[in-house]
């Protein structure tokens, strides 16, 4: 049992490459390629959660059955995102996704992205303003951007969410107005510090994973030197934003704690076999709709929802707190209904629809093209590789924000430039007149 045990976080592991497999053997792409990218850069931070945290965090270690079961759950709902993941892009192909793209023949120019590139970090202007300002104070959260996001976003939530989607927005026009790969990475370090202030290494990540494959996209050839170079860079902001959450308590094991998400599914595993917690039976899912309210407009919106009842069991009172210890190994999908609530939402999740539909017209079919950017392209853009656009956003929000930016950009459009009529031809009038490649249709004889 414990050889099965030890071989069982390898096949994890390899499961979690399901997302490379299906790049390079269905779409085709080479080695190198945004799937392959975004793994590279997750795969220290998957190790810590899924290594190095539970055997500190374990008295068993990885030898511990709620973390073996956790484990399980994470292959189980890797293979059911894969299979989604197929189906959808296999539907897109069958109906041709291509041909319902809306607004594919809408062409943007560079004044039109610094247009919207303006306006929407004017935005985040606004939106960090009113979220520093309402408890910490703009200049507490500059000195410290980790203690304003873990401790004073409690009731500024639609700030804090503005202010990550307006950002996102900015960056991914800044890198459409100019192309290049110097102009991404000036922009990139730029846009680093911006996301830097909003206090999470998800969203640093994110920026560095959408700068390396705006420059594959653009074919770069020293793509592989930025990624060895900037991982470093990258790391070490995230190691300063660990010493800021952690203060003087930074040391290897504090940090080590940091990474629980497989030490708290054990431990939700554990009581689940031992009869301590039985399942929700779709209060987590039910629960989870309340995202869709803003407390500011719903001041009597519960703090415990969604995965938040299973916080509650182990950490009663924590989440009034702000204290909401994340779960890894499937958990929030696992909560309601067990196995069956890990594969269907597994196969129906977000992640395998739109990475699957999306797959096919940003690979295929009308494929992608940085320089030439139609209003349509944007849209495919924004969802799939624009930083944490949309972050925190359910359902219709996302929508809704979406069609803003797409409607924000159409109205900010300049007249589009059209090409000057080529003059009409003249005919020769006599013996000198031109001849070969350039003079009369081939066959016909000269003047």
């Amino acid at each position: 049992m414990e050889l099965l045990y030890a071989l069982h976080l390898p096949v994890t592991l390899l499961l979690s490459l399901t997302p490379l497999w299906f790049s390079v053997r269905v779409l085709r792409l080479p080695w190198i390629n945004p799937f392959s990218i975004a793994l590279a850069v997750a795969l220290p931070v998957q190790l810590m959660k899924l290594l190095a945290g539970p055997l500190v965090l374990l008295d068993d270690g990885i030898f511990d059955v709620g973390y073996q079961f956790a484990l399980l759950m994470t292959d189980v709902q890797s293979l059911a995102q894969l299979g989604g993941l197929l189906f959808f892009y296999k539907l897109a192909q069958a109906l041709r996704l291509e041909r319902f793209l809306p607004m594919k023949r809408v062409m943007l120019q560079a004044a039109d992205f610094a247009r919207t590139k303006w306006l929407f970090l004017a935005l985040f202007g606004v939106a960090f303003f009113l979220l520093a300002h309402a408890e910490f104070g703009v200049l507490n959260w500059i000195a410290n951007p980790r203690a304003g996001y873990q401790l004073y976003r409690t009731g500024q939530g639609q700030w804090y969410a503005m202010a990550v989607s307006c950002v996102a927005v900015a960056y991914l026009m800044d890198v459409l107005q100019k192309p290049r790969p110097g102009a991404i990475i000036v922009s990139t370090a730029f846009f680093m510090a911006l996301v830097y202030l909003l206090g999470s290494k998800g969203n640093m990540l994110a920026v560095f994973v959408s700068a390396l494959i705006f420059l594959w996209f653009l074919d770069w050839k020293h793509l592989g030197r930025v990624f060895l170079i900037g991982t470093p860079l990258l790391f070490g902001l995230l190691v300063v934003n660990l010493f800021l959450a952690l203060g003087n308590a930074f040391d290897l094991q504090s940090v080590l704690e940091y990474f629980d998400y497989y030490k708290n599914a054990a431990d939700y595993y554990n009581a689940y076999l031992n009869d301590q917690l039985p399942l929700f039976w779709g209060k987590v899912s039910l629960s989870s709709l309340w995202g869709y309210v803003p407390r500011s407009l719903a001041p009597d919106k519960p703090v415990v929802y969604g995965v938040l009842l299973v916080n509650e069991f182990f950490y009663p009172g924590q989440a009034e707190l702000t204290n909401t210890p994340a779960f890894g190994g499937a958990v929030e999908q696992f909560a309601d209904f067990g196995v069956i609530g890990v594969i269907v939402f597994g196969f129906f999740s977000s992640q395998s629809i739109v990475q699957g539909l999306l797959s096919y017209l940003i690979f295929r079919k009308p494929g992608i093209k940085l320089q030439a950017m139609s209003l349509g392209g944007v849209a495919l853009l924004l969802i799939q590789f624009a930083p944490s656009f949309g972050l925190f956003l359910p359902g219709f929000l996302y929508v809704l924000l979406l069609g803003f930016v797409l409607f924000s950009m159409r109205v900010l459009r300049g007249r589009p430039t059209r090409p000057a009529r080529p003059a009409r031809p003249t005919r020769p009038t006599g013996p000198t007149g031109p001849t070969g490649p350039t003079g009369p249709a081939e066959g016909l004889p000269a003047s």
